[in-house]
Parts: structure tokens; sequence; C-alpha cells
């Protein structure tokens, strides 16, 4: 449109019923989920709603007579070289083509020179013609081995990024050039269906197309990976708060947590750049959904929809951390039913517009039958059908979920329904690649959230996980429709069955108390339950062959309960930035999450798991932590040099038994690896503060956290005088005797180096590490210190009701 001289009017017209005009696209979280705030308002069909509107930024971009604007540029990235079965090396591999298609908009028919240079050194240059309105233009180039390095996941290497710079110099001597820039990453990424460690099969399915049967992994540069991570929901319920910083801190988080791996879960919203661009310098794979989650929600096929699905893919083109687009969440694609759509419609967009990411028909999916390469999953132009599921093969699973149950509330069971303690059951099956394999991409454990984050959006008389209100009646389903005055009852799930199994039977009485003490105990009660009960579930789920992880979820929506393992980010009274860390977060960077990992069960039959791609050299060692005592015995090491080193993994274990000869009930077992060299990623356990290159730090319960038969410990702690140089404080902390799941929290906006770890009699320091500029004394005037002995009991002792 041509502006006119003088003032110019804007206008955005609502129709009368805004449910015309937005069809379901907006995000499908809004109207809430079992982890976000239910509203009581919905679209005809049902889908609850909460924001509708406008609420990230309108553009209006001038374009100069006889020039033109660079609406898009979209680089894609294809590995020239063989099928790689091995890790490629920088330098020694089959480079890559660089083609960049550049989307261009002008009022006015014109002509120009549009270039292309390449901060590796590469560049080139086309003249074009315009037309008047909408055009696109494709730019070619390569990208040889000699000239530049690879981009690797964290862990496997490092993540180098190269700039390209697009210019458009118009022939009209009046009009000025304009240009833009893009950074991409070079690697070659593969979602693998079928024995790849084969070579008949390699040079078989090099020429088919389709999903094999085999199983589900990763391979980046020839480097099979063990992908493990989360699942990422929206920051934010209210869109106009989103933070850019809060974005990047949260991926900091999961790298520090030792993630490789984000899935954006496809009932949201498609992320602020920040998150991506973020994603890309950290070493983070992104498995995408499209943002797509049926009840209400359903694709159209409508050319608005198909207009949203090319700007995403366009605007998101460039990153090296999207390594998959899917088309959906929980929406098995059936050829024969409605859901046909997704492939028919929804991937076909995506690989009209990326033909150089692995397509995937939803999360989890059964496959294809057509329309991709059979040896990396990378869309070849025919059309894109899906394997028909009565006779699929399950590849990638969801589940199981330990919801929350006991106390009426929108989301659980009133009833409490008891669970079993997922024991570590070390499996005997081998492990591997070469192996039939299964990619776990959802489950996980409800959980609140801390006192620090929960209170100030409660009023103080109902500090407590009933509120000390009546109960409400609820009725429905999944999502239960509740009647009554009980607060807590809107918060998504109860943690009852959690504490209950954890800590044992619990009277009414302590769920119906409030205060600020009961509340605190209260959570952590229900945070350490939720950790030590993942903490169990994944390291069966190493024992087994899944070279998938990824646990729901990674972060919450809003200050109250829900599935994840950091609290809600946004920067407000009681929240961190980015997300203060649960425990749960931080036995994934001790141990749960580490390469290198050994853990036993309570007969002491144990493993130590090789995830890496490069063998490892050093040992693992077993010792006992005697509450009685407060003193640590050692009671085995495994010796993992020269010819026992373990082989490069992904998926190589190593099966080992350990005589314990101790009470469980009076014993932690301990378990760390130490490499023999300088770790590649060392842990910052507590418990490992004396130890030298240590890989990971395991605190084995053989009980459960009611049974343990702890001392009176006395913990005391003091934060250092003056930061040290890397901008983190030491806070050293001492006990009298043993202590157990020794956890502290603070306002102050950033994270502690270890948490929720065992301590032996004596002294020792952690670090807290600020997220920004370290503010000492918020850090010191809100500091807590807990630990499992405060909160243990309660039967026949009223203390804890106090």
């Amino acid at each position: 449109h041509r502006l006119h001289p003088g003032p110019n009017r804007l206008e955005v017209v609502f129709p009368p019923s805004l449910e015309m005009c937005v069809d379901g696209r907006f995000m499908a979280c809004s109207g809430g989920w079992d982890w976000a705030p239910y509203t009581n308002t919905h679209q005809a069909d049902g889908a609850r709603t909460f924001t509708k509107g406008i609420w990230r930024p309108v553009l209006l971009v001038s374009t100069p007579r006889g020039s033109a604007s660079i609406t898009y540029v979209v680089p894609q990235i294809f590995y020239k070289g063989t099928y790689p079965m091995a890790q490629l090396v920088d330098g020694k591999h089959g480079g890559f083509s660089v083609q960049v298609k550049v989307f261009l908009s002008t009022a006015v028919a014109t002509t120009g020179k549009l270039t292309l240079n390449t901060s590796w050194g590469s560049s080139t240059s086309m003249a074009v013609s315009l037309p008047a309105g909408n055009s696109e233009h494709t730019l070619q180039t390569e990208a040889f081995a000699q000239d530049v390095k690879l981009w690797w996941p964290v862990g496997l290497g490092s993540q180098y990024l190269y700039d390209l710079k697009i210019q458009f110099l118009p022939d009209s001597a009046d009009a000025s050039p304009l240009e833009t820039t893009r950074t991409v990453g070079f690697r070659y990424f593969a979602l693998v269906t079928g024995n790849d460690t084969d070579p008949d099969y390699v040079a078989k399915a090099v020429t088919q197309e389709g999903t094999e049967s085999h199983g589900m992994y990763f391979r980046v540069n020839g480097a099979v990976m063990w992908s493990r991570g989360a699942n990422v929901i929206p920051m934010e319920e209210l869109e106009g708060r989103l933070s850019a910083e809060a974005h990047r801190i949260m991926v900091r988080s999961a790298v520090a947590a030792g993630m490789n791996t984000l899935r954006v879960w496809g009932g949201g919203t498609f992320m602020m750049d920040e998150f991506y661009e973020e994603c890309s310098r950290q070493g983070v794979i992104v498995y995408h959904d499209m943002q797509y989650a049926q009840d209400g929600h359903a694709p159209h096929a409508t050319a608005v929809e198909s207009q949203e699905l090319r700007h995403q893919i366009r605007r998101l083109s460039s990153h090296p951390s999207i390594v998959i687009w899917d088309g959906c969440n929980e929406c098995i694609v059936d050829m024969k039913k409605d859901t046909g759509i997704y492939a028919s419609f929804v991937m076909t967009v995506v690989a009209e517009e990326d033909k150089s990411r692995a397509v995937w028909p939803s999360c989890p999916a059964l496959g294809w039958k057509t329309g991709v390469q059979k040896l990396d999953s990378l869309p070849n132009g025919n059309p894109l059908t899906t394997v028909d599921p009565k006779f699929a093969k399950q590849l990638e699973v969801h589940g199981f979920y330990l919801h929350g149950t006991g106390f009426p509330a929108v989301n659980g069971a009133a009833k409490l329904e008891n669970f079993s303690i997922p024991s570590i059951d070390v499996s005997q099956t081998p492990t591997g690649p070469a192996h039939e394999n299964m990619f776990a991409s959802e489950f996980g454990s409800v959980v609140m959230s801390s006192f620090e984050s929960m209170s100030p959006t409660l009023a103080q008389e109902h500090w407590g996980l009933h509120a000390s209100q009546p109960s409400d009646e609820c009725v429905g389903g999944f999502a239960k429709k509740c009647k009554g005055p009980n607060v807590m009852a809107e918060r998504n799930y109860p943690c009852d069955n959690i504490i209950n199994r954890y800590f044992g039977e619990m009277p009414d009485s302590y769920f119906n108390t409030t205060g600020e003490a009961i509340f605190k105990k209260q959570l952590f009660q229900c945070m350490l339950g939720q950790a030590l009960y993942l903490k169990s579930t994944i390291e069966h789920r190493r024992s087994v062959n899944e070279l998938g992880c990824l646990v729901w979820q990674l972060n919450e929506i809003w200050p109250t309960g829900g599935w994840g393992s950091i609290e809600y980010g946004t920067p407000v009274p009681g929240q961190v930035i980015g997300g203060r860390w649960k425990p749960l977060q931080y036995l994934y960077s001790r141990s749960v999450f580490a390469d290198i990992m050994a853990t036993c069960d309570v007969m002491g039959a144990c493993y130590v798991k090789n995830d890496s791609p490069f063998a490892f050299e050093g040992s693992c060692s077993i010792s006992s932590l005697s509450f009685e005592t407060g003193q640590i015995s050692n009671l085995f090491v495994l010796d993992l040099r020269g010819s026992a080193a373990l082989p490069a993994g992904a998926g190589t274990k190593k099966l080992f038994n350990v005589t314990y000869g101790v009470e469980a009930t009076q014993h932690l077992v301990l378990a760390f690896c130490s490499s023999k060299a300088a770790a590649k990623t060392a842990v910052t356990a507590y418990g490992s503060a004396d130890a030298s290159n240590v890989v990971s730090f395991n605190e084995i319960a053989l009980t459960t956290p009611e049974a343990m038969q702890l001392p009176e410990a006395q913990v005391s702690w003091k934060v250092a005088d003056a930061p040290n140089a890397d901008g983190s404080i030491d806070i050293l902390l001492r006990s009298d005797k043993a202590a157990v799941y020794v956890t502290l929290t603070t306002l102050a906006q950033g994270r502690f180096s270890d948490n929720a770890f065992a301590m032996k009699a004596g002294e020792g320091r952690i670090q807290f590490i600020p997220f920004g500029r370290l503010d000492v004394e918020l850090l010191r005037g809100s500091l807590r210190l807990e630990h499992l002995k405060m909160y243990q009991h309660i039967n026949g002792n009223t203390e804890l009701l106090e």
C-alpha cells in the first residue's frame, strides 16, 4: 500500500465474532491445561480461551521507490558427502551446499544486483529483475570442509557459527542499497529408524524412502547421540510479559543440567527468536512441533494457515539448533482419518519450505510410508504419507505420567490413588543403536513449586496444600469443573499421593493445616518426591535401550503446580528470571543426565553407562554414607582403564554387582565416576568436591525418605564476604551430623552449583551462581536451608503442624 502525504491511519478491525477471525489459531494452552490456569470462556467447539488479540509487534516497513524490502532470508544447508556411519572430522568431511532463498517486496518493478557474502570466504551474486509485489530468488554457494568447522550438540563438540550477509543494490542511482544478515551452522542431522550401524542396510536404504521399524534415534555429524532433555511449554500465559532474557536463561539452565535436546510442544506458540538463538549458541537441538493440538486447534488447510506455517519456517530457517519439524502434539496421523491433514497439508507445506531438515508426522509418531529419505528422514519431494497404524511398530512413546491424586481439584482424582515407587530394575538387555530401541519423548511427574514462588499469589490464610478451606465439588474428566471456595482446587493437580508414598501416610489435618512453616514443609516433600520418582525412572530407562529421553516438562507457565523441573520464570515478585531450579534439576545435573553414570538397585545390581560418542577411561567408585557416624566408607571400585575402558556410545553399558553389607535405613549409597584425563564435562556436586575429574556423582537411596533413620543434624551456612572471579559466591556449610537432601532456597536471581544433596559430618561449600548481577544482600537476607530430618515424620509428632 502506498502512503499519501500527511497523516496515514492504520486500523485493525475485528469481526463481530472474534472466533470467526482466529479459528483456533491462538495458543491452545491459553485457556488452561493440566499445568496452566483454566478459564471459563470457550469457543463454540469447546476449546477454552483466555487472550485473543495482537500481542506481538505490528511493523510498518517503508520501501523507497526504485528499491525493495527483504522480507525473508531462508538458508538451506545440505551435506554433500556420503552417509556418515562414524563421527565426522573437521577438514575431512564432504562439505556442504548452501542455498539461500531471498524473498523481496517492491511497490514498483525494479532491477538490481543481489549479493551473498559469507564469513567463511565464499560469495556469489546475480542480477535480478523484480516485478511489483513479492518475488523470490535463490543464491547458491559452497562450504568446503577446509573452510568451515562443524556445529555440534553440547557435549559432542563446539558450536561454530557463521554469518551470511545478503545485499540488494538497486540499479537506480537514487535508491539506497539494503542488506541483512543471518547466522548459520554446519551440521548433518539424521532421524534414524533403521539399523544404520549395518553397512548392508545403509547401502540398500540410500535409495529407499519411508520409515524403518528398528527404532528411533539421532545421528549428528555421524555421531549417535543420547538425546536427553525436556519438553518446553510457553514461559508465560500473559503473552505481553514474555521476556527475551528469561528465554536465554532457561536454555542455559537446560544445558547446565546436562540436557542436549528441547522439544517445543505443539499446544503453545512458536518461541521468541532469542530462544532459538540461545539454543544454537549453547548446542541444544530442538525437536519442534507445529502449533496444533487438536480439541479446537486442529488445522483447516486454509490460505491463512498456509501463510502462517510458511512464515514461521522461513523465520526460523537459519537456526542450526532446529533439527526436526513435526506436525502436532499427540495426534496419530492416519491417512484414512481426519488426522491425515497433518501429512497432506501441514507437513507438506513445511517440506515445501524446508528440505534441509528431518520431518516427522507428529509427536509421538509411527513414521512415514513415503515422502522422506529412509536414512535421515529428510523430505525427498514425493507425497508425504504415513504408515498404517494398524500394522506399524511403535518407535516413539509418551508416558508414563505420575498424576497427583487425593484432593478434589481441576486435575487428578479426588480419591487417593496409590502408586508403586519405581525401582531401577537394572535391565540385562543389550543397548546401543545396533539393537532395537525406543525414543521416549514424554513422561513425567506432577509437582508443586517452592514457597518463594507460590506464596506471593496466595493469601496468607491459604498457605497450605488444601488451603484450609472446604473442599470443592469437582466433576468431569481430564479438566474438571469445580464448584466451591477452595483456591488450591484451581492449582491443577494435588500432591497428596506423592507425599504419602515417600513420606508416609499423612492425616488429613496435615494437608488441611496452613501457615508459612507447614507450607514450606509440604512443598519440600512434594518437590523431593517428584525428584526421587523421576530419578529412579530415568535410571531404569537408561538401563534399557532408549536412545531418547525427554521429560515432561522443563518449565512452568505460572507460579504453582505443574510438571516442571524449573519454576515460573517471569521476573515478578517471588520468581527467578528464567526459572528457579527445583531439586529435580540439580539431580539431572549431578548424575541423571551425565554422559557417564553409574547406579545400583537396592540389591546391589549395578551398571555404568557411556552415552557419549567418546570412549571413557577412568573409574567408578561405590561407597556408603553412614547416617549414624556421618562418615563415608568405600565399598567397590570399577576400574575402567586400558583394555577395560568403556567403548564409545551412545548406549554402551557395563553390568557389575556390589555387596553393600549395610543397613538400608541407615545408609546412603554414593556412586561417582572419574575420568583418567581432564573431564570434558565435569560436575559440580557437593559430595565430589575433594575428587578430581568427576563426571557424575550419584546419591542412591536404598529406602524411602520416611524410613531413613537420620540423626538430628544441625546444618548452618554462611555467605562469603566477596564473590569469586567468575561472578559466583561461595556459601560455606557446616553440619555436626550426617544430613540428606540438604536444600537451599533464596529470592536472589540465580541458582546453586548443587542442591538437594547429602552431607557427611563436617564442612564444605557450594556456590551461588547469579543470573545477571549478584545481589549479595538479597542472597544473605532471603537464604534458607532445609534438610530431610526437619520434615521427616509427623505421626505422633505435632511439630510439623505448628
